[in-house]
């Protein structure tokens, strides 16, 4: 069931990221989803309202959404596409019914540290030492050259001591496991999963942000065990804001973890359909850890009114951006600058193929951005890297691992241009304090700078004993 996705937790992520990106409060949320494909109430349904300068909505609507037959909903769709292209009200509804339909979808992997071992390796520059996550030694008895052979960067092996902590999955690091497994042929023409896409005419796909709450982290064992992610759209959650042709719509994906499958032998009976469905109805209903993740997605550049492309035509072009200083001084913070090499290592470990962050005539002709843009996951691995670095100092007990995290990306970050890494103690918890469980818990702020010193993403965590 998906009771926790109806969470305070998860409806302040909401509402701050739909206020990032539009300057408004996200909708109020209902009941969630099942793991097995279930019709949302209609009332539900027409809770839901729209911005009115999207949508100017009938004194009543009386179409049960759920009811619709397949071809009903997808010629519903087709209509409204064909509508909004022609700048009529966009009927979310029948976008909003079609993705509630889509199956939850399962991935299997084999937790070997192979994986994080390189992404490891990919931040080596990157990350300062108390910052670094796995078991490479440091250098000595001096620091590694281009000619002499590497041999502390040798693969680690898969087997460690009883109650030894070296191997379990870094915070972060699920993000080079569990890869998306489709086709070329089955991605969007930018590289994406269409499975996650509201489709035409929204094709522009931005990462606006999620959260992160580790149940159990300790079963996530780099041991070469198998795990599964079964992850399920959160469609009552969907939001919309904006007028026609600055449409934005955010949909919450909603990933949940499991290494506990040892019961998922090689045998021909375990990989039956309906045996399969157990086992990942299980994994969601006890999640070793759960994650969201918010997309936003958009118009195509040039799919916008045509009054907006000739207020653009005359416009003078902005020189400065608008710069968002952080209020406090960091306790910790490191600085590097992401290279197009280090864009490619994370896509190729994380299996992302989006072009805005491979492309660089992609990004500046079709996207507007002036170079490669990191990646919101990768960022996502910067934040929680800098809060790794506060497990090394005695000074701010407890530190045993990151509990919950939720975060946000608020602007863009470039390759070839310096960032900053920030984090510093919670300011309403400077004493210290207990999560849900009792456990001793501290809270930080973390937040990423871009080379003007300007936020472009920032989060919060709990950090257990």
């Amino acid at each position: 069931m998906l009771q926790s996705l109806r969470s305070p937790a998860a409806s302040r992520l909401r509402s701050s990221l739909s206020t990032c990106f539009t300057g408004a409060p996200a909708p109020a949320s209902g009941p969630g989803p099942a793991l097995a494909p279930v019709a949302v109430p209609a009332a539900q349904l027409r809770g839901f309202k729209a911005s009115a300068t999207l949508q100017e909505e009938p004194a009543v609507d009386t179409t049960d959404y759920g009811k619709l037959s397949d071809e009903d909903l997808s010629r519903g769709l087709q209509r409204e596409t064909t509508q909004s292209r022609a700048r009529k009200p966009f009927n979310v509804e029948y976008l909003r019914e079609s993705m509630a339909r889509r199956p939850h979808r399962a991935t299997y992997d084999f937790l070997a540290p192979g994986h994080s071992h390189l992404l490891n390796i990919a931040l080596w520059d990157a990350l300062p030492r108390e910052a670094r996550a796995g078991s490479i030694p440091d250098s000595a008895p001096s620091p590694p050259t281009k000619e002499t052979p590497i041999s502390q960067f040798f693969m680690p092996s898969v087997s460690a001591p009883a109650g030894d902590s070296s191997h379990e999955l870094p915070s972060g690091h699920h993000l080079v496991y569990f890869p998306l497994q489709r086709p070329i042929s089955l991605l969007e023409p930018d590289g994406t999963d269409p499975a996650q896409s509201p489709g035409a005419p929204f094709v522009r796909r931005m990462w606006a942000g999620g959260a992160l709450d580790f149940r159990r982290p300790q079963n996530m064992k780099l041991d070469s065990g198998r795990a599964v992610c079964v992850e399920r759209l959160d469609t009552p959650n969907m939001a919309v804001r904006g007028g026609w042709g600055r449409e934005k719509i955010f949909v919450d994906v909603v990933r949940r973890y499991g290494a506990s499958v040892a019961d998922l032998d090689p045998s021909p009976s375990v990989t039956e359909p309906a045996k399969l469905l157990a086992l990942e109805n299980k994994v969601w209903e006890d999640a070793d850890f759960e994650e969201r993740r918010t997309l936003v997605f958009m118009r195509a550049k040039d799919d916008v009114p045509e009054e907006d492309i000739a207020a653009a035509a005359t416009k003078k072009p902005q020189t400065e951006e608008r710069i968002v200083k952080s209020a406090r001084e960091p306790e910790y913070s490191f600085a590097f600058t992401p290279t197009p090499t280090l864009l490619f290592q994370f896509s190729a470990l994380s299996y992302n193929a989006h072009a805005i962050h491979l492309d660089v005539n992609y990004c500046r002709n079709v996207e507007g951005h002036r170079d490669l843009l990191v990646h919101g996951p990768l960022t996502l691995v910067l934040m929680l890297s800098a809060i790794r670095s506060r497990y090394t100092s005695s000074q701010v007990p407890p530190s045993r691992f990151i509990r919950t995290f939720e975060y946000r990306n608020i602007a863009p970050l470039y390759a070839n241009e310096e960032l900053r890494v920030c984090v510093r103690r919670n300011v309403q918890d400077r004493a210290g304090g207990e999560t849900g469980a009792g456990e001793p818990s501290s809270r930080w702020d973390v937040w990423v700078e871009n080379s003007r010193g300007s936020i472009c993403a920032r989060g919060t965590a709990v950090t257990c004993a």
